[in-house]
């Protein structure tokens, strides 16, 4: 006879060492992304979308000029009006992602819709890390490239240079005119 209890548990070697990650893709509204990815991927398209905008508001208004036609035409509004809600539809799909890393229903990424109430969870989203390795919505993501980094570290870098530059500008307008 056999001295194995045939009631016990099968015992297997489970390996951790290599933990599952992903590259996650920018237009995707699956997967999670991270807080530096975050803020590069809504920086990245925030200025695509600015640059996009401006050349279709200065074609529009350029042919309603050629036109005779004072003022802006309905097909510059359109196509503004059509940029506005991509860009809505964009920061919902990087929210939710960014709320998968952080273990929490896309659902959430709602919130990011109400005037004032926004301000909590964009906090949320920019300052906490996301779970480590893979959680319910999947696995961690790759590590950032070069580019991701030089996109990320660009909003908070342009923020405080816009901070002082509002200080320093109004301080230094009396030595710019100066009276003869």
């Amino acid at each position: 006879m056999s001295d194995a209890n045939p009631y016990s548990a099968p015992e297997a070697v489970l390996q951790t060492e290599h933990e599952v990650v992903y590259q996650p893709k920018v237009f995707s509204f699956n997967g999670r992304i991270g807080r530096l990815r975050y803020l590069a991927y809504g920086v990245g398209v925030g200025m695509l979308l600015m640059l996009l905008g401006g050349v279709l508001m200065g074609v529009t208004a350029g042919a309603t000029q050629a036109s005779g036609v004072e003022g802006f035409s309905i097909a510059g509004v359109l196509l503004l009006a059509l940029l506005v809600i991509a860009s809505i539809v964009i920061s919902i799909m990087f929210g939710k992602r960014r709320f998968n890393d952080l273990n929490r229903s896309g659902w959430w990424s709602l919130l990011l819709l109400i005037p004032y109430v926004q301000l909590l969870p964009m906090i949320y989203l920019v300052f906490f890390p996301g779970s480590d390795g893979s959680n319910n919505y999947g696995p961690a993501p790759k590590p950032n490239s070069l580019g991701v980094l030089i996109l990320g570290w660009m909003m908070p870098v342009l923020f405080i240079v816009g901070i002082l530059a509002a200080i320093a500008i109004p301080a230094y307008q009396d030595y710019l005119v100066r009276p003869q």
